[in-house]
C-alpha cells in the first residue's frame, strides 16, 4: 500500500517535506527482516531529529517485553542493548527509577519482576508522530497542528471483545511486529482512535482530538 503524497510535512503540517519518516519508527522492527514498513511524506527536522526519541521508546518497550519471543529477543539484542549501553543519561535515568516489585500470575502464584518509568514526554512525541503520520497514510488528510494528540502507554492487554474495538480497522506490519487498531470519526475527522500493539506484549493507546 502505497502513502498518499504531500509537499508539506505530515507530522509538522508547516515545513517542505523533503524526506519520508517511518511511522511507527523503523528500529522498533529491529531483527525483523525483509519488513514492510510504512513511510509518510516529512521534513527533515521532524524526522531527523526524533531518532533519539526513538531509540529512547525502543529501549523502554523492549526492557517490558522482554526476550518473550524471537522477534523481541532480535529487538533487544539487535538494538535496545546497544542503546543502553551507549547512552549513559539513558542508563542513569533508568536505574534511577528501576525497582523491584511482586506480582500475582494468572495461576495464583506470585514472581517479582522490574518495575521502572518511562518519560511520559518521549513516549508521547513518538507515538504522536507515528499517529499524525498513519493518520495521513489512512486518510491522506494532514491532521492540523492545534488537534491535540494525546498518548498512553496501557498496563495490560486492553479487552479487545467489545462492540467499539471490533468496529476498528485492523492493520499488521513488520511481520506482525506491530499490529494497530484504527477509527476515525465519521463526524469529526479529526477524532480519531488508536490502539498499538507491539511484539505482542506492549500495548498504547493514542486518541486525537475529540473521540466523546
Amino acid at each position: 500500500m502505497q502513502p498518499p503524497k504531500s509537499c508539506v510535512c505530515v507530522i509538522c503540517g508547516v515545513r517542505p517535506a523533503e524526506t519520508v519518516d517511518h511511522v511507527p519508527p523503523k528500529c522498533f522492527f529491529k531483527g525483523v527482516e525483509d519488513a514492510q514498513l510504512r513511510t509518510v511524506p516529512a521534513c527533515s527536522i521532524c524526522n531527523n531529529g526524533a531518532s533519539s526519541d526513538d531509540e529512547d521508546v525502543r529501549f523502554y518497550i523492549s526492557a517490558q517485553i522482554g526476550k518473550q519471543n524471537p522477534a523481541s529477543a532480535a529487538l533487544w539484542d539487535g538494538g535496545a542493548y546497544r542503546t543502553i549501553t551507549r547512552k549513559l543519561k539513558l542508563r542513569k535515568s533508568f536505574l534511577a527509577n528501576t525497582r523491584e516489585i511482586q506480582v500475582c500470575e494468572e495461576d495464583g502464584s506470585t514472581t517479582n519482576r522490574l518495575s521502572f518509568h518511562v518519560p511520559f514526554g518521549t513516549y508521547q512525541r513518538v507515538f504522536e508522530r507515528t499517529t499524525r503520520g498513519l493518520y495521513f497514510f489512512h486518510t491522506g488528510l494532514i491532521l492540523p497542528a492545534a488537534i491535540p494528540v494525546s498518548a498512553t502507554m496501557l498496563a495490560g492487554t486492553p479487552n479487545l471483545d467489545t462492540d467499539e474495538i471490533r468496529m476498528l480497522n485492523v492493520e499488521a506490519i513488520g511481520k506482525g511486529a506491530c499490529v494497530y487498531r484504527y477509527g476515525v470519526a465519521a463526524e469529526d475527522v479529526n477524532s480519531s482512535l488508536w490502539i498499538y500493539e507491539f511484539h505482542k506484549a506492549h500495548w498504547a493507546l493514542v486518541t486525537t482530538g475529540s473521540t466523546e
